[in-house]
C-alpha cells in the first residue's frame, strides 16, 4: 500500500512525473489501477488576452489591436491605422492676377465764371455808341434817327477769374445792360481774343451775336457759341476776352425817357462750356476713369455675379500717385467688387475709408490730399478675410479726382494752368492671393497621393515602387493565417474612414494590391455601385512597375461625400462583397495592403465651392467579423512543452512499468462549431515519438446547439465524455515525451452558417486511469 500511495501522489502532481521516485522493497510484483486527473475544468476562450486560457491570444504583440468585440461579444477581426493619401491641398486653385496701371486724365475741363466782379465787367457809354454829344440831351427829348454809320466800341472785359483758354464746346453767355435812356432795336456784340494786350493788331474776332429788342433798364443775354472748334482751333482760342459792341435803333418814334448813360457788360458765364486747355480760377474739376485687374481662368472661372472668393491672405499695393498739376488733389478709388473687409483693415491706413466696399481716398478730410507738385504715399492695404467678387475673372476699380476750387485761394494764387491730357497716374497690384474659400467654377485638377520619387523623373506612380506606393502592414493576419488555417472569411469589409472639409466633387481613382506571406496578389476591384474602373476613365501614369501600366480591372474609384457648405464631416466609404472583390482580397490574408492612386477634382468642372485648407484626414480600415461557414476544418495547432521522463518504462531500464492506460477527457462545447481534437506526444526534438508513435485522435466534440441568430446557447452546452485507450507499446514510449502537440479543428455541423462571439468556449477535464506494475525486491 505504501508503494501505491506514494505513486499516486506523483500522479496528483500533474502529468509530468519528473523527481518522483519509488521506495525499494523485497521481489515480488504488484498491480495496481489509479486515477488520476491530469487536467481539471480547464475553460478556453476562443480569444481573449494573456491573462485567461484562450485558442488566440488577442494580446499578443503581433495581434495588438487586431481584435476588437463589436455589439453582443460577437468578433469582429479589425485594423485601422493612418492612411496617407497625400496633399490635397495641392488641388488649391492659384489665383493669378495680372498687375494693372491707372492714368486718370482730366479730360474736358468745364468753366462757369470769368470774373468776380460785382455785375459790370466793363462798358461803352452813349456817346462812343451814338456819336452824339449827351450834354444837350434830356428826358423827353426826341430820339435821333440812327446815322448811316454807327461807332463799334471795343470793352476789355474785366475777367479776374479768366486769362486764356482754348475752348472744346459749349457757348459763352454775355449778359449787357440797357442804359442808354432810349430802346434798341438790336446790341451785335462780337468777341475778340487779344493775346497781346500792347497792341490792338492782334485782336481776332471769335464769335458774335446779337441781343435783339431790348428796351432801357432792361438785359438781355448774348450767346456766343463755340463751333468747329475741332476744325478750327484757332477760332476757338481765347485770350483776354473783349467784346465790340455796336446798337442799332429807330429814331423820330421815341423819346428819351431819362438822361442817357452806357451800355454795361453785366456778366459773362460759361454756359456747356469745356476747353481742352485754361488759364483760369476754377471750380473744383471732377475727373476719373476705370480699371481692370483681370484674373486667370486657367484653374477658376467666375461666370456669376454671386461667385467670390474670401482670401486668407493678400494685399493689394498702390504706388505713390505723382501730381504734376498746378491744383491740389483729392482721389478716391473704389473697388466695388473686393467687399465685406473686417475693420481691421482700416486699422493704422487713413486711406481706407471704406471696407464695404473697399474704397482708398487721399483727401483733405483724413490728412491725405495729394499737394500741388506732390506725391501720394505707397498704400497697401492686406485682403486676409475680404471677399473679392470677380465676375468674368475681373476685378474693376474707378478713380476718382477732383481738383481744389481755386477761386478759394489767396489773391494772386487763385489762376492755374490746365491741360485736359494732364493725368494722375500708378500702378495697383493685387498680389500674395490664398484663397480661404471661392464659389466658382472650378477647373478639374488633378493631384497625385503619392509622392513621386524623384529618381524617376515622371509623373507616375508604380503601385511596387516602395518610394511611392503607401504601404499599410496587417500584421496580425498573416499571423492568424499561421494558427488557423482553411479560413474562408464570408462577410468582409474594407473601409476608408475618413474626415474632410472637401466640398468639391472629388474621385478618387486607384489601386489597393494585398501580398499575404506566401507574396500572392489579389487586387481590389469594384464589382459595381460606381467602385470599378473603366478603361476610359482617367487613369494614366498609374503603374505596376515602371513602364507597366495598371489595368482597369486591377484598380478601384470611390468618391468623396457631398458637402456643400465645406463643413468638417467624417465618412466612410465600405468596400464590402456586394459592391467589390472584397472578400478574395481579404481571404487571401494580406500582410500588406499597397496604394497608388491620384484624386480628379471637380472633374466635371461644376459650380463648386473649394476651401483652404483642404482638410482630408484617411485611415484604412479592415474589419472582418467572424461570421463564417467552412467546407474544410478551421484547425489551430499549438505546441506546448510536456517533460513525461518520469513515467515508468522497461525501456528506460525501470521495475515499474504501465500495462494498461486511458485517457478520459470529459467536455462541455459551447461553441457553435464541432471540435477534432488530435494530441501528438513529440520527443526533445519535436518528432513524433519512435519506433512507436503515439498520438491521440478521434477526439470528436460536439458542436453547441445554435439559435436563430446563429449563435451558440451559452446556456446549454453540449457536453460529453470521450475516452481513449493506449496500447502497450504507446505506453511504453511515453517516458520520451518533452512536448506535446495540440490540435484543434473547427468544423460547423453540415456547412451551416455561424457567428462568433469572443466569449464562445470550452471547458474540459482530462483523467488518466493506468494500471501500474512493479517489482519489488
Amino acid at each position: 500500500m505504501q508503494i501505491k500511495k506514494h505513486f499516486i501522489a506523483c500522479i496528483a502532481l500533474g502529468v509530468a512525473f519528473t523527481g518522483c521516485e519509488l521506495p525499494k522493497s523485497p521481489d515480488f510484483r504488484t498491480s495496481h489501477k489509479v486515477e488520476a486527473p491530469v487536467m481539471y475544468n480547464k475553460t478556453f476562450q476562443f480569444m481573449g488576452d494573456s491573462t485567461m486560457s484562450v485558442m488566440i491570444d488577442t494580446t499578443g504583440s503581433d495581434f495588438d489591436s487586431l481584435f476588437t468585440v463589436d455589439g453582443e461579444d460577437f468578433i469582429t477581426i479589425s485594423k485601422e491605422q493612418d492612411f496617407n493619401f497625400g496633399e490635397l491641398n495641392d488641388a488649391i486653385p492659384v489665383i493669378d492676377v495680372d498687375p494693372t496701371s491707372f492714368d486718370a486724365a482730366v479730360g474736358e475741363i468745364e468753366i462757369t465764371d470769368f470774373s468776380s466782379g460785382s455785375g459790370n465787367l466793363g462798358e461803352a457809354n452813349f456817346q462812343q455808341l451814338t456819336g452824339i454829344d449827351p450834354t444837350f440831351i434830356n428826358a423827353g427829348d426826341p430820339v435821333p434817327n440812327q446815322p448811316p454809320v454807327t461807332p463799334e466800341v471795343t470793352i476789355d472785359l474785366s475777367t479776374d477769374l479768366f486769362e486764356s483758354a482754348t475752348f472744346k464746346d459749349g457757348s459763352l453767355v454775355i449778359t449787357i445792360e440797357n442804359n442808354l435812356g432810349f430802346n434798341l432795336d438790336d446790341i451785335n456784340v462780337t468777341l475778340v481774343s487779344d493775346p497781346d494786350t500792347t497792341s490792338s493788331g492782334d485782336e481776332i474776332d471769335i464769335a458774335n451775336g446779337n441781343s435783339g429788342t431790348i428796351n432801357d433798364d432792361e438785359q438781355a443775354s448774348i450767346v456766343i457759341p463755340f463751333l468747329g472748334c475741332s476744325a478750327n482751333p484757332s477760332n476757338c482760342q481765347l485770350y483776354n476776352p473783349n467784346v465790340r459792341v455796336s446798337i442799332e435803333w429807330t429814331g423820330g418814334t421815341q423819346n428819351f425817357q431819362r438822361e442817357p448813360e452806357s451800355l454795361i457788360v453785366v456778366s459773362a458765364v460759361g454756359e456747356n462750356l469745356s476747353a481742352s486747355q485754361i488759364s483760369a480760377a476754377l471750380d473744383a474739376q471732377d475727373f476719373s476713369t476705370s480699371s481692370t485687374a483681370t484674373f486667370s481662368n486657367e484653374e477658376f472661372e467666375f461666370t456669376d455675379a454671386n461667385h467670390f472668393i474670401r482670401m486668407k491672405a493678400g494685399e493689394i499695393d498702390i504706388d505713390p500717385i505723382q501730381n504734376d498739376l498746378e491744383f491740389s488733389i483729392d482721389v478716391t478709388i473704389d473697388f466695388p467688387d473686393i467687399r465685406n473687409c473686417p475693420a481691421s483693415v482700416a486699422s493704422g491706413i487713413p486711406e481706407v475709408t471704406s471696407v464695404n466696399p473697399l474704397q482708398i481716398a487721399y483727401t483733405e478730410a483724413n490728412g491725405t490730399e495729394i499737394s500741388r507738385a506732390g506725391s501720394s504715399n505707397r498704400v497697401t492695404i492686406p485682403l486676409t478675410e475680404c471677399e473679392v467678387y470677380a465676375t468674368n475673372n475681373e476685378v474693376t476699380f474707378t478713380i476718382s479726382a477732383a481738383t481744389e476750387n481755386t477761386k478759394n485761394a489767396p489773391q494772386g494764387d487763385q489762376i492755374r494752368v490746365i491741360n485736359e491730357n494732364q493725368s494722375v497716374a500708378s500702378s495697383v497690384t493685387i498680389s500674395g492671393l490664398e484663397i480661404e474659400r471661392a464659389t466658382g467654377v472650378i477647373k478639374q485638377q488633378t493631384v497625385l497621393l503619392n509622392d513621386d520619387d524623384p529618381a524617376d523623373l515622371d509623373d507616375d506612380l508604380a503601385l511596387f515602387n516602395d518610394n511611392e506606393a503607401e504601404i499599410t502592414e496587417i500584421d496580425g493576419l498573416n499571423d492568424l493565417s499561421s494558427q488557423l488555417s482553411n479560413l474562408n472569411f464570408t462577410n468582409p469589409i474594407l473601409s476608408i474612414n475618413y474626415e474632410t472639409n472637401i466640398s468639391v466633387p472629388t474621385t478618387i481613382y486607384g489601386a489597393f494590391v494585398g501580398v499575404n506571406g506566401d507574396g500572392e496578389q489579389v487586387y481590389l476591384r469594384g464589382t459595381g455601385s460606381g467602385f470599378d474602373v473603366d478603361p476610359s476613365d482617367p487613369i494614366s501614369g498609374l503603374l505596376k512597375d515602371a513602364g507597366d501600366p495598371l489595368d482597369a480591372d486591377e484598380m478601384i474609384k470611390f468618391s468623396l461625400a457631398e458637402n456643400l457648405n465645406g463643413d468638417n464631416i467624417n465618412a466612410t466609404i465600405q468596400f464590402d462583397r456586394t459592391n467589390t472583390n472584397v472578400d478574395v482580397f481579404l481571404n487571401n490574408l494580406p500582410s500588406e495592403i499597397r496604394f497608388i492612386g491620384k484624386a480628379v477634382v471637380n472633374e466635371d468642372e461644376e459650380v463648386a465651392t473649394i476651401i483652404d485648407p483642404l482638410n482630408f484626414d484617411p485611415r484604412i480600415s479592415v474589419d472582418i467579423p467572424l461570421r463564417l461557414s467552412t467546407t474544410q476544418p478551421i484547425t489551430y495547432t499549438d505546441t506546448v512543452e510536456q517533460d513525461m521522463s518520469g513515467v515508468p518504462s522497461p525501456e528506460n531500464g525501470d521495475d515499474q512499468s504501465i500495462t494498461e492506460g486511458i485517457i478520459a477527457i470529459d467536455y462541455e462545447n459551447g461553441f457553435p462549431l464541432g471540435i477534432d481534437l488530435v494530441v501528438t506526444f513529440l520527443d526533445s526534438l519535436q518528432n513524433e515519438l519512435s519506433p512507436v508513435s503515439v498520438q491521440l485522435d478521434d477526439i470528436a466534440l460536439q458542436a453547441a446547439p445554435i439559435g436563430a441568430d446563429r449563435f451558440s446557447d451559452h446556456e446549454n452546452p453540449t457536453s460529453g465524455t470521450i475516452e481513449i485507450a493506449l496500447s502497450e507499446e504507446q505506453l511504453d514510449q511515453l517516458y520520451l515525451t518533452r512536448f506535446l502537440e495540440i490540435s484543434a479543428s473547427l468544423q460547423t455541423t453540415n456547412n451551416q452558417d455561424v457567428k462568433i462571439r469572443t466569449s464562445d468556449f470550452i471547458t474540459l477535464s482530462v483523467r488518466a486511469e493506468l494500471t501500474i506494475e512493479s517489482e519489488v525486491k
